[in-house]
């Protein structure tokens, strides 16, 4: 089983990576050696897609003979949507049981691993396939994310599956992001050669920064024609305004620096922008100063940047906040409590008889049960709280302030009570309990401590027969 944290920790990092335009090949390479070290498969490979309709492997991570036999082989793309067509979907994911008998209408990329088949229930054979497709935000596949080798020989587990899916939205979205980035340094080449022309939204400003002409793109940028612009003060139309024009010391141009600011359209919608100026002056002539910027669509970088923060510290299947986001939120209300007489609640909740659920009505019917008590527990706890979930059927409340004892209880016996609610799964009626531990702050008390407090007095309930709750001894 993956440590959570530590996965949490690398998902994080890629994101930042991602995020700062780091080197693509690297940062896939990242991402399916964190495959193979945080999820134990023996090898985890990137195809991507290239140019004339074909599929490229750019990273592998596992044995050497597994390096040496896939890295920079091809196939047509129309193979990997026929092998993918075919394969059977595992949430995200699509596994292909070596017994099919469909085939691609090519070749693909394929290493089998040196090991014997086991006949038993579960177990992987070396000719089984676990992808899952890359996709970019309009659908297009970008790539394919493949592992093999599961550890232990058997078929990974709901949670290694979902952790999987995690890291091949990085992979994707590294991919995407690189495409992005390539078109825009391409824009600004572009730039060079001609203003009019020019993808990027360029405009020239007197030096008191009345707008003097604009490009299409800059009148695309802001959704207003070029009359409204002209002889329009740049601060009108941005938030905040923009920074004063700078001099050298000795009386030469000297540019800004690069910042971000935003836009809004007669629409009402928000356009983000990165933007570069410079004040340009003829040497010894006594014509005005012109300001030339430029200002590079980001808003599509802006919002793959809120999705990896957001991905990074939340739950993909309930959106509740992950373990890292938990312990964060913790660490921050214990401090804040050390400043007053208020104190920290943690509750621990773990779902009783989940795995009946599972096994009986499927895994569907599980997530579908997981995401309800998911927004359960949001709609219980107070504005200020915190909601996560750790893994698997283990979720966790963070309260702050708790003034007592008697307060902890009332939250617990409402988060209780609204678990309890029946619901209808899969044509049938379940009627969920929850097993809650309770614990409460002192002074000097840190976050793991709280949780595990917490976690105990979760099984002291679970113990005593499930469906109730308990509070943990004060230290």
């Amino acid at each position: 089983m993956a440590d959570e944290a530590q996965s949490a920790r690398l998902l994080a990092g890629l994101a930042r990576r991602i995020a700062s335009s780091l080197d693509l090949q690297e940062t896939l390479q990242m991402v399916v050696q964190s495959v193979v070290d945080q999820l134990g498969f023996g090898a985890a490979l990137v195809n991507m897609a290239r140019p004339g309709d074909v599929c490229e492997v750019v990273a592998v991570a596992g044995s050497d003979d597994a390096t040496e036999a896939l890295m920079g082989t091809r196939a047509p793309m129309e193979a990997w949507y026929e092998l993918l067509a075919a394969c059977e979907a595992w949430g995200e994911l699509r596994f292909l049981d070596h017994s099919s008998d469909q085939s691609p209408a090519g070749p693909i990329p394929s290493w089998t691993p040196p090991t014997a088949p086991v006949d038993e229930p579960g177990a992987w054979h070396p000719d089984d396939s676990l992808f899952a497709p890359l996709y970019a935000p309009d659908g297009t596949l970008i790539g394919v994310l493949s592992v093999d080798e599961p550890p232990g020989g058997m078929l990974p587990d709901a949670a290694s599956c979902r952790l999987l899916e995690q890291f091949a939205v990085h992979a994707a979205l590294a991919i995407e992001h690189a495409r992005v980035h390539t078109f825009v340094a391409d824009s600004e080449r572009l730039f060079r050669a001609m203003f009019d022309r020019s993808p990027i939204a360029i405009a020239l400003l007197t030096e008191d920064q009345h707008i003097t002409r604009v490009n299409v793109a800059f009148e695309k940028l802001l959704g207003r024609a070029s009359a409204e612009l002209i002889g329009t003060v740049a601060a009108e139309l941005t938030r905040p305004d923009p920074v004063p024009a700078r001099r050298a010391a000795d009386g030469t141009a000297s540019s800004w620096s690069h910042y971000e600011i935003h836009f809004t359209r007669p629409d009402g919608s928000e356009v983000w922008g990165r933007v570069s100026s410079t004040l340009l002056t003829v040497e010894g002539g006594t014509e005005p100063c012109v300001l030339l910027t430029q200002i590079e669509d980001i808003t599509i970088l802006r919002t793959i940047q809120a999705r990896f923060a957001y991905a990074a510290t939340h739950d993909r299947l309930t959106g509740l906040a992950n373990r890292a986001l938990v312990l964060d939120r913790l660490a921050a209300a214990l401090t804040e409590s050390e400043r007053g007489r208020d104190r920290v609640a943690a509750f621990y909740c773990d779902l009783d008889h989940f795995k009946a659920v599972n096994d009986t009505l499927g895994h569907a019917a599980g997530d579908q049960l997981l995401a309800e008590v998911a927004r359960r527990l949001e709609l219980t706890a107070r504005e200020r709280d915190t909601v996560g979930r750790l893994g698997g059927d283990e979720f966790v409340v963070i309260a702050y302030p708790v003034p007592s004892a008697a307060e902890a209880a009332g939250i617990a016996t409402r988060l209780m009570n609204a678990v309890q609610q029946p619901l209808e799964l899969a044509g049938s009626q379940v009627h969920p309990t929850a097993s809650i531990g309770a614990a409460l702050s002192a002074p000097g008390t840190v976050a793991d401590q709280l949780l595990a407090d917490a976690d105990r007095a979760m099984y002291a309930a679970k113990a005593a027969g499930g469906d109730r709750w308990r509070l943990a001894a004060a230290p």
